[in-house]
């Protein structure tokens, strides 16, 4: 795994924590959904129940916070996907974090990225 000063030295935008339940879903016909746990301009990371192959190719994603908000179709790249040490031992769910990268975005993905961000960003991650 990278270190930390490697990743900061890499990001250009602030990374803000997520504190409502938001999701990612990536657009391929099954997919299971993933919380988005911080974002940025950039890019974001998911976390999400340990499968193989979580986004299975997909090309976009799209992110959603109850019926209240809703972004299409934004372009990705998989920059990381790893295994998130459980606090619990004895506990046989284990957990997975992807961290995605942002292709070019639209205008009005550009607003709502900043929407979400203002509405839902708490603090730097």
């Amino acid at each position: 795994m990278p270190s930390a000063s490697y990743l900061s030295e890499r990001r250009k935008h602030d990374r803000f924590v997520v504190r409502t339940l938001a999701i990612a879903v990536p657009n391929t016909p099954s997919s299971q959904v993933a919380k988005i746990v911080n974002i940025s301009k950039g890019g974001l990371a998911v976390r999400y129940l340990e499968q193989k192959n979580w986004l299975k190719n997909a090309a976009t994603i799209d992110i959603l916070v109850n019926s209240n908000f809703m972004m299409n179709n934004i372009p990705i790249k998989n920059v990381d996907d790893f295994k998130v040490a459980n606090p619990v031992s004895f506990s046989i769910i284990s957990e997975r974090q992807c961290c995605l990268q942002f292709g070019p975005l639209s205008p009005e993905q550009e607003l709502l990225l900043e929407e979400f961000i203002a509405k839902y960003g708490a603090g730097t991650a």
